[in-house]
C-alpha cells in the first residue's frame, strides 16, 4: 500500500473504531463493572457526543437507584424511597440495564449476558427482588424523563460560502452532523449565562495567524516538525472521549479505595458534566459555524492576507470530523472531566495507561488529570482538524461547565415518595 493509502486508512480506521474494554479490574464493584459495559454498549456508531448523553442516562440512573436505597444526599431527577433491606447491588445492576437496553438495543444479547452475571452474585431472595425492580423502574422514568429532550430532533444546516465560515470538508464533503444537539436539555445545566465563549479570532487577525500556520505546519500529513509521539497522540485521541476519562476515574477510584456509593455519585457526576459540555460546545459550533483548517489552509492562496501562506493541496494527519471547528468537543468534553474529577478528588493526581483505539495498540500513561486535558487540546492540532483557539477555549469553557456541575448535582433533594408511586 502506498504511503498515502497507509496514512488514510489509519487516520480512517483510528475515527471509526470501537475499544473494547476488560471489565476484570481491582476493587470492581457493580457501578464500575457496569461503566465499562456502558462504554462498550454504546460504542457503535463512534459518536462520543452521542455516546456522552448515553452515558449520563445511565449513571444518572444508577446514581438515584443508590440514593433510594442509602438515602444519602439529594436525588437527581428520580426520587422514590426504596423497601428497607433492599439490595443497592441489584438495583444498580437493574438501573443500568434497563437504561442501555433502551439506549444500545443491538446489543441486548451482550447486555443480557451482562445482567445475569452480575445477578448471580447478589443472593437471592427479597432484597435482590426488590433491587432489581426499583433499578428497573428507576430507568424507565429516567428515559420517559429524557425521551422529548430533543436529542432525536432533525434540525438541517446549510454550509454557506465566505471567509472564515464552515464548508463541508474532504475528502467524503459528508453533511455537518448534529445540528440540533446545542438545543438538547442540559442535565444540570440551568443558565448558560456564564458559558460565553470568546468566539474564534478574526480571520485577519495575529492570533488567527498563530493558530494557522501552526496547524498547518504540525497538523499536515506528512509533517516534518510533527513527532512520532504526537502522531501517536494524534490517533489515539480519536478514540470516543469517554474511553480515557472513564479509565482515569476508575484508576483513581480503585486507588482510593470509593466505595459503591461513591463511585455512583462519581460516575454521575463525570457523565452528565460531559453530556452537558457537548450540548455547549454544538450550541456554539452552529451559533458561529467556524471553517476547519483544511478549508482555511486551501482557501488562503485567494485571500491577499499577508500572514497566510495558504496551500491548495494541503491535507491533515487525520480525517476531518463533518461539524464546525470551534470550540473543539474533545476539548470542551475533556474541560468538563477534568474538572469534576479534580474537584470530587481534591487534586489533580492520577496514575493511569490506556490502550485505544483497538487495532493500533497506542498506550498512553498520565499521571494528572490536567495532563489528559493538555494532550486532547495539542493532539487535535497535531491531527491537523482544530485551530488552537478553538481547543484552548473549548477546554477552559469545560472547567467552567465542570465546576457548574460539582455545584449544583442533585443540590435540591426532592420530598420521596414510595416505591411504585410517581414522584
Amino acid at each position: 500500500m502506498s504511503p498515502t493509502g497507509i496514512m488514510r486508512t489509519l487516520a480512517v480506521s483510528a475515527l471509526t473504531t470501537a475499544c473494547l474494554l476488560p471489565i476484570a479490574r481491582a476493587h470492581a464493584d457493580a457501578v464500575t463493572d457496569w461503566n465499562v459495559i456502558a462504554l462498550n454498549a454504546t460504542a457503535v456508531p463512534p459518536n462520543s457526543i452521542l455516546q456522552s448523553r448515553a452515558l449520563a442516562i445511565v449513571h444518572s440512573a444508577i446514581y438515584d437507584a443508590v440514593h433510594a436505597v442509602e438515602r444519602k444526599g439529594g436525588a437527581y431527577a428520580i426520587d422514590v424511597e426504596a423497601p428497607a433491606g433492599t439490595s443497592v447491588e441489584a438495583a444498580v445492576v437493574a438501573a443500568a440495564y434497563g437504561s442501555l437496553i433502551r439506549l444500545a438495543p443491538a446489543e441486548r444479547p451482550t447486555l443480557d449476558t451482562a445482567l445475569n452475571v452480575s445477578l448471580s452474585k447478589i443472593p437471592d431472595g427479597k432484597g435482590k427482588t426488590d433491587g432489581t425492580a426499583l433499578g428497573q423502574q428507576i430507568a424507565e422514568k429516567l428515559l420517559e424523563l429524557r425521551s422529548a429532550d430533543g436529542a432525536a430532533m432533525k434540525v438541517a444546516f446549510t454550509a454557506k460560502p465566505g471567509i472564515g465560515l464552515y464548508q463541508l470538508t474532504p475528502p467524503q464533503s459528508l453533511p455537518a452532523i448534529l445540528a440540533q444537539w446545542g438545543s438538547v436539555t442540559p442535565f444540570v445545566l440551568r443558565s448558560r449565562t456564564a458559558l460565553e465563549l470568546n468566539g474564534p479570532p478574526a480571520v485577519a487577525s495575529a492570533q488567527f495567524a498563530r493558530d494557522f500556520e501552526e496547524v498547518k505546519n504540525v497538523g499536515a500529513r506528512y509533517s516534518t516538525t510533527r513527532t512520532a509521539d504526537q502522531t501517536a497522540a494524534a490517533i489515539f485521541w480519536t478514540v470516543q472521549t469517554a474511553v480515557p476519562w472513564h479509565a482515569a476515574a476508575r484508576a483513581a477510584s480503585a486507588a482510593k479505595g470509593l466505595s459503591l456509593s461513591e463511585n455512583a455519585r462519581l460516575f454521575a457526576l463525570l457523565s452528565v458534566a460531559s453530556a452537558d459540555s457537548q450540548i455547549i460546545a454544538f450550541e456554539e459550533k452552529y451559533k458561529r459555524p467556524h471553517w476547519r483548517p483544511i478549508t482555511a489552509i486551501r482557501a488562503a492562496t485567494d485571500l491577499n492576507i499577508a500572514a497566510l501562506k495558504g496551500d491548495s493541496g494541503w491535507e491533515p494527519l487525520l480525517v476531518t470530523p463533518p461539524h464546525p471547528d470551534y470550540p473543539s468537543a474533545h476539548a470542551t468534553f475533556s474541560g468538563a472531566a477534568e474538572a469534576v474529577l479534580r474537584g470530587f478528588f481534591g487534586n489533580d493526581e492520577v496514575d493511569v495507561s490506556v490502550t485505544a483505539p483497538g487495532p493500533f495498540g497506542i498506550t498512553r500513561t498520565y499521571h494528572k488529570f490536567s495532563e489528559l486535558t493538555e494532550e486532547v487540546d495539542n493532539a487535535r492540532v497535531w491531527g491537523g482538524i482544530h485551530f488552537r483557539s478553538a481547543d484552548a477555549d473549548g477546554s477552559e469553557i469545560g472547567r467552567k461547565i465542570g465546576a457548574v456541575v460539582l455545584r449544583e448535582f442533585a443540590s435540591s433533594p426532592r420530598k420521596s415518595t414510595q416505591l411504585g408511586e410517581r414522584p
